[in-house]
């Protein structure tokens, strides 16, 4: 399973810190720009949201990196989790930035920059989580099969006929 330097270096945990800077930088860009005056619900609601997907994302990355579960159980419950959260995630993110992006109309260069940024991290967020989760079944997968491996006990009488190709 993939969890404390082996998630960080793989490309989930790279691609999940990446989505943390994304949301991050987005929302602080958002807060020190300048306020929404045409719909602080929606402005509201991005702080709300980016927030709370970032410190979610910033908790699944310390529970991996340092190794906090290790029966495979959790683990299983951990990975299903993250999907989910991933998902879940991408789509909040993704509507409440498109909403804000259109809802507030403002006049500098830098407040455009807000929205798109924390899309990018929410795609980034779900790409990650989705490699993360095909990682583990993949893994679990392979494991199955390798329980299931018939040994032979005999020997081959001929070594031979090992190496014929099926087309003769």
């Amino acid at each position: 399973m993939l969890s404390g330097a082996g998630f960080i270096l793989s490309s989930p945990g790279i691609l999940k810190l990446i989505s943390l800077l994304c949301m991050i930088i987005g929302g602080l860009i958002f807060v020190t720009a300048g306020d929404c005056r045409e719909s602080q619900f929606w402005a509201v609601t991005y702080i709300i949201s980016t927030t709370v997907s970032a410190v979610l994302s910033m908790v699944s990355y310390t529970i991996y990196a340092l190794k906090l579960i290790k029966s495979p159980n959790a683990l299983k419950a951990q990975y299903i989790a993250e999907i989910t959260f991933a998902y879940a995630a991408f789509l909040l993110l993704l509507i409440v930035s498109t909403i804000m992006m259109t809802q507030c109309t403002n006049k500098f260069a830098i407040d455009y920059v807000p929205g798109p940024l924390t899309i990018i991290g929410a795609i980034l967020l779900a790409i990650g989580g989705t490699q993360l989760f095909l990682y583990w079944r993949s893994k679990e997968n392979i494991d199955d099969i390798q329980m299931n491996i018939p040994r032979h006990s005999q020997p081959r009488n001929n070594p031979h006929l090992s190496r014929k190709s099926i087309l003769i």
